[in-house]
């Protein structure tokens, strides 16, 4: 029974004993990865993460609810801003701005 104790210490002992060698070998190899990666292409990396992506071409911007069924709502879609309401099953485009600013129909006011 004894015999049994001392073979799973021993596992145990080996166990600890691999870890006390691999951990500090697997650090000091992620640092230098890293110093490596700083000085050598780190600024390319940052700098493709860093980079600013592209605005989809349509986003709903914000949207008001009006009632327990009916919604304003503002979405741009490729440099233009439309107000839609939306009740029940339909949408209606209430506004159209164009990339000028002028909203559909304002020089006509």
């Amino acid at each position: 029974m004894s015999g049994g104790m001392a073979a799973g210490g021993s596992v145990v002992g080996d166990f600890l004993m691999r870890l006390a060698i691999a951990l500090p070998l697997v650090c000091a190899l992620a640092v230098l990865v890293l110093l490596a990666l700083r000085r050598w292409g780190g600024g390319r990396l940052a700098a493709r993460l860093a980079r600013p992506r592209p605005r989809p071409r349509l986003a709903v911007e914000s949207v008001a609810t009006l009632g327990p069924a009916a919604r304003v709502a503002l979405v741009r879609l490729d440099g233009r801003e439309l107000l839609v309401g939306v009740s029940g099953g339909a949408i209606v485009l209430l506004a159209d701005s164009r990339a000028t600013g002028e909203p559909d129909g304002a020089a006509e006011t």
